[in-house]
């Protein structure tokens, strides 16, 4: 099981961007954590690294995501 602890950086300040954390909430595997200006604390726990990777693409892909870091 692959567990990610993970930076989420959008293009402006996290709580401009609530349609992007409501979609973050609906992936059962992630667990939001604190926002601090552009930057956001995610944790993706999947079952395979298979998924793991869809769930990457897909927070790439929301609106105003910048870039993904691994944390941890």
């Amino acid at each position: 099981m692959p567990i990610s602890g993970l930076v989420v950086t959008f293009n402006s300040p996290a709580e401009q961007h609530s349609a992007a954390i409501d979609a973050l909430r609906e992936i059962p595997e992630i667990e939001i954590g604190d926002a601090s200006g552009i930057k956001l604390a995610i944790v993706v726990d999947s079952n395979s690294k298979r998924r793991d990777q869809e769930i990457w693409n897909a927070v790439q892909e929301l609106p105003g995501v910048t870039d993904i870091s691994v944390a941890m």
